[in-house]
Formats: structure tokens, C-alpha cells, sequence
């Protein structure tokens, strides 16, 4: 119970700091970034909601940004409380024509007019930097400063891997984030939120994780919160996969593995927590939304979720767009142009696994057996970003061009497994351990 409370305590202290820090932010005026906005909006207008440059992997997603900065001008500074709840924005339509979200954007920042369209069902924490960072630059100084600090997070946790000698895992998360083209993450605000909290929550995981499972717990709890809080639902499974698979891959390194079932049960509590924080967070949004404004936000909030789990796109039935999801993920990550490109992904997958049964049987050398629990833990963590495909089928299925990063988690699970399989690592100490393990 005492450890169930330390993570209840958690997840206040989080979500009220950053309501704190969002409310703040808010109190500075649109006159103060007025510029600023204008130049963003110009930016958007007339710009195709999705431009595709290359394969679904290079898809730009204006539809998303100018949604994001039509809430963040509709955030007033003279009532920050209540509007930073009661999310809103103009969506184009003047009930005569609908001339789309960037006319929205661009008539609402021009023209004052008023929002139209409830958006409440989301925390839009992001408006916490891009509202200050408006004060410096438009659009385009926000993005590079997002894709600048992924960098330097992405840096900062390879050194730190390195000095405490886990070279692979340095270099496996950076070849895992190529694989996925996160680069790419430049193209649009809302690609950037869930790799800032995975890089930059990351080092605090490697560094705690050997205090045991409740201080991974409470962690968890802080990602998960932070995810939903920054989130627009995109890639949210990389702010707790990848610092598991790094945590075990660290374990196994220095022979503190303990085999699958126990580091499973780990991952498991880890899990848990993130998807309890992650629910709660907007659970309290909901109802805190509704609270000030007298009306029942939950009934959009729902209704939009059940649109994303079992939503029909483009005439598929309900069993093959669960199949046709993970499909077209994969298809993306392999610069498939469509949606679903067979080619891709038979070449992808056909490219894969012979170069990691190749690996496998020319340079097996380690102990039989002893990356053996390790390597099927890798599998099962590296199987979650596609029962989150799954699940919110008609979401990953029609936002694919950028749902299926969070695969650099099974591109980094699947190396993991293979490395250590292959080579071996040391054995679980038996005596002299000083981890302590709730």
C-alpha cells in the first residue's frame, strides 16, 4: 500500500506542476507573439494538410500543427484558467463554406474570429514551450529547437550509456531511431512531444533502476503523466519501452539479469503504472474541463476514443483493419508509398530477419542458453508497440505516416535479443548483490 501511494503521489505532483506551468505560460499575452503567430499562420496557408515529399515516412502533418497553434491562440491570457481547459479553436467553417483548419488558423489570428470547435479532449501541455519560444521566432524556431534538443538529449544519454560501459545500448538506440526515420520529426510539432520525454526521462530510469522496482514505478507514473499531458496520441509507447529495454539491456551487460519471469514482472509494474498515469491524466482533464464550463466533456472525449479503437476506414471491415494496421506500419517504416505496400514489406521484413539469423549463426559463441530468457523478453516488449496498432486500429491505420515510430522500441528490443543471444553475456550474480529489489 505504501508503494501504490508513493505512485499515487506521484501522479498528483506531476500533473499539478505541469497545469501549473501550462496556466503560467498562458499568461502571456497573444499581443506579445502576435508577430509571430502571423508569420506561423502565412506559413500554413494554402499548404496542403499532408504533404508527402517521399515515402508515407516524409508525410508533414499541417493538419495537426495548425489545430495545435489555433488552441494555443485561443488559450487567453486574461482568463488562462479556465480557457487552458476549455480548449478551443476555429475550424474554418462560417456556415457557409468550410475553407479547412489552415484558413482556421489564419482567420483566427487575423481576423480575432472566435473558436468553433471544441478540442477539450486533449491537455495540449506542448503550449508550455511553444508559447514562450513564440516570443523568439515563428513556427519554424519552435521546430528547430525541438529537433535541436532531441539531439542533444539523444547525445547526452549516448555518453552516459558509454561511461557506464554499455557501448551496444548507445549504439542500438541510435541505430533503432534511424530505422524509423526520426529525423523526420522535424516536419511537424506534434511528432516531437512523446521523443523529448523518451530521450530526456531516459537518463533518470538508468540511473534509479538499481533501487528497485518502486522508484521504476514511480518513474513510470511521472512518463506516462507527462505523455498524456504533452501527447496528441502518436508514438506514446517509446516514453516507457525504450527505457525498459535499455534498463534490461544494462542488466544483462553486468550479469544483474534475473531471468524472464522476474524481469517480466518488473516490466509488467512498469507498464501498469505508465498506463494507470496515462488514463488518469486525461481522466482529470475531462474532469476538471467539465467542471468549469458546467457541460459533459466526457461524451466527445468518449466518443472520439471509440471512433480511434473501432472506427471504420476506407470501407475495411473491423477484423482487417486490425490486421491492415500493423501492416501499414511496418509497410511506412520500410518507405512503403502507400498506405500498405506489399513489396515493402515483404523486402523489409525478408531483409530483417536474414540479416539477424545471419548474425545468429555465423558469430554464436556465448554460453548455451544464457541470453535465452533475456532474448524473449526483448520480443515481448518489442510486441507492444503493434498491440497498441491493434487496439487503436483506426488510428494507426489512417495516421501511420507517423504512428509507426514507436517501432524504433521493437527495432531495439529485436537487437537486443539478437545481440545477446549471439554473443552471450555474463550470468546472473549469485552473491554480493546490492540492488535492491521490491
Amino acid at each position: 500500500m505504501k508503494n501504490i501511494l508513493k505512485c499515487i503521489g506521484a501522479f498528483f505532483i506531476t500533473i499539478a506542476a505541469l497545469w501549473v506551468l501550462l496556466i503560467l505560460t498562458s499568461l502571456i499575452p497573444n499581443g506579445k507573439i502576435r508577430t509571430n503567430m502571423f508569420g506561423s499562420a502565412e506559413q500554413y496557408n494554402g499548404a496542403d494538410p499532408f504533404y508527402q515529399s517521399a515515402g508515407r515516412n516524409s508525410v508533414t502533418d499541417n493538419y495537426a500543427d495548425v489545430i495545435l497553434l489555433n488552441v494555443l491562440w485561443n488559450i487567453k491570457s486574461d482568463d488562462a484558467f479556465v480557457s487552458s481547459l476549455d480548449t478551443k479553436y476555429y475550424d474554418g467553417d462560417d456556415g457557409v463554406m468550410d475553407r479547412g483548419e489552415n484558413y482556421g488558423l489564419f482567420s483566427a489570428v487575423f481576423e480575432d474570429t472566435p473558436p468553433n470547435t471544441d478540442y477539450s479532449r486533449y491537455w495540449h501541455g506542448s503550449v508550455i514551450f511553444i508559447r514562450p519560444l513564440m516570443l523568439l521566432g515563428d513556427v519554424r524556431v519552435v521546430k528547430l529547437a525541438g529537433i535541436i534538443f532531441t539531439l542533444l538529449f539523444l547525445i547526452i544519454d549516448c555518453i552516459m550509456l558509454i561511461k557506464r560501459r554499455q557501448s551496444f545500448a548507445a549504439a542500438a538506440l541510435v541505430i533503432s531511431f534511424l530505422a524509423v526515420q526520426m529525423y523526420n520529426i522535424r516536419l511537424s510539432l506534434e511528432y516531437m512531444p512523446t521523443v523529448l520525454i523518451c530521450l530526456g526521462m531516459l537518463p533518470f530510469f538508468v540511473c534509479l533502476e538499481k533501487r528497485g522496482d518502486v522508484p521504476l514505478s514511480v518513474l513510470s507514473v511521472i512518463c506516462g503523466t507527462m505523455t498524456a499531458f504533452f501527447d496528441f496520441l502518436t508514438t506514446e509507447t517509446l516514453t516507457i519501452l525504450i527505457p525498459l529495454i535499455i534498463i534490461m539491456m544494462g542488466r544483462k551487460n553486468e550479469g544483474r539479469f534475473e531471468g524472464f519471469k522476474r524481469e517480466l514482472v518488473t516490466s509488467a509494474k512498469c507498464g501498469v503504472s505508465w498506463v494507470c498515469a496515462y488514463l488518469c491524466t486525461f481522466l482529470v482533464k475531462w474532469t476538471a474541463a467539465s467542471i468549469v464550463t458546467g457541460e459533459n466533456k466526457f461524451i466527445a472525449a468518449i466518443s472520439s476514443a471509440e471512433v480511434r479503437v473501432n472506427g471504420e476506414a476506407e470501407e475495411l471491415s473491423p477484423v482487417m483493419q486490425m490486421i491492415f494496421a500493423p501492416l501499414a506500419n511496418i509497410s511506412a517504416m520500410f518507405g512503403g508509398y502507400e498506405r500498405v505496400s506489399p513489396a515493402n514489406i515483404i523486402a523489409g521484413l525478408f531483409i530483417t530477419v536474414t540479416l539477424s539469423a545471419g548474425i545468429f549463426f555465423i558469430f554464436r559463441r556465448g554460453e548455451k542458453g544464457s541470453g535465452k530468457g533475456f532474448a524473449w523478453l526483448m520480443l515481448v516488449l518489442g510486441f507492444v508497440p503493434y498491440l497498441r496498432y491493434i487496439v487503436l486500429n483506426n488510428h494507426s491505420y489512417l495516421h501511420e505516416f507517423f504512428t509507426y515510430r514507436a517501432q524504433a522500441a521493437s527495432v531495439l528490443a529485436l537487437m537486443g535479443a539478437v545481440w545477446f543471444y549471439t554473443f552471450g553475456a555474463p550470468l546472473p550474480e549469485k552473491k554480493g548483490r546490492k540492488v535492491r529489489r521490491k
